[in-house]
């Protein structure tokens, strides 16, 4: 897509836009990369690349050797802005700390955002992921708990309009599709297990707002073996709900204080 289609021309700033491709093509590259390489991830010629790449260093957000250019820790309060001004990570910290105290198990919330969740609050008891998550991580929706119960908000024509967009691939062979979704609609809850990684399950349910509208889940991710043991379903479960609808409470009591 060219940039005249992207956004009507006076309410779009091209330059801000690519400013922020740059940060992102750094993703996957803690060595750094050259100008060269900058160029072509974003598409833009050298000279757009080496103006863009320098303006970042002169606000601190990246740093140059000369030849390669890596990105500072700066960014990292670009992040730190959604949070702070974000109504769920305020009201989910404590909640979701308590319920870690009283399950044992690592916990998280997060939101969905186009076809990933990102994580917005992770609480970890010991690391069980191969893979590292911690605030800001991305994750495909379908492959997790908390991506599964947010899809499962969706209408049916949005949720189709999801599958057509998204790359279905399977983590592991244990990977459902669609109709584990609606299953987890009709539950209200949404469990998976060994289909992001062979070793680890999770168990979710939606965050929702004073409306009713789904805003974030909440989850709790366990050994799978865990989660067969009917006591310990019924008490992560039961203990998800309630958190969420203390998070939820608290949300709406933020919302109402800065209305």
């Amino acid at each position: 897509m060219d940039d005249e289609t992207r956004k009507p021309s006076n309410v779009y700033a091209q330059s801000f836009a690519r400013g922020l491709e740059v940060i992102r093509s750094f993703e996957g590259n803690p060595q750094g990369l050259t100008l060269s390489e900058v160029s072509k991830r974003v598409a833009v010629t050298r000279a757009t690349a080496r103006r863009l790449l320098h303006t970042l260093v002169a606000l601190g957000y990246a740093v140059t050797d000369g030849k390669y250019f890596s990105l500072t820790p700066k960014v990292m309060d670009l992040g730190y802005s959604y949070l702070t001004s974000s109504s769920i990570w305020g009201a989910s910290e404590q909640y979701v700390e308590q319920l870690v105290a009283k399950v044992g198990e690592s916990a998280s919330v997060s939101v969905l955002e186009n076809t990933d969740v990102v994580y917005v609050l992770r609480v970890p008891t010991e690391r069980i992921l191969k893979s590292t998550l911690s605030v800001g991580s991305r994750l495909p929706a379908h492959v997790v708990s908390m991506g599964r119960i947010q899809l499962a908000a969706l209408t049916d024509e949005a949720l189709d309009a999801y599958l057509s967009k998204v790359e279905l691939k399977s983590y592991t062979q244990w990977t459902a599709l669609r109709a584990q979704i609606i299953e987890d609609r009709n539950n209200g809850w949404s469990m998976v297990s060994r289909e992001l990684e062979e070793g680890i399950a999770g168990i979710a349910v939606p965050i929702l707002s004073r409306s009713g509208r789904v805003i974030a889940a909440i989850n709790v991710s366990l050994y799978p073996a865990k989660l067969e043991v009917q006591d310990n379903f019924n008490l992560l479960l039961s203990s998800l709900h309630q958190t969420a609808q203390e998070i939820g409470r608290a949300v709406d009591k933020t919302s109402r204080s800065a209305g």
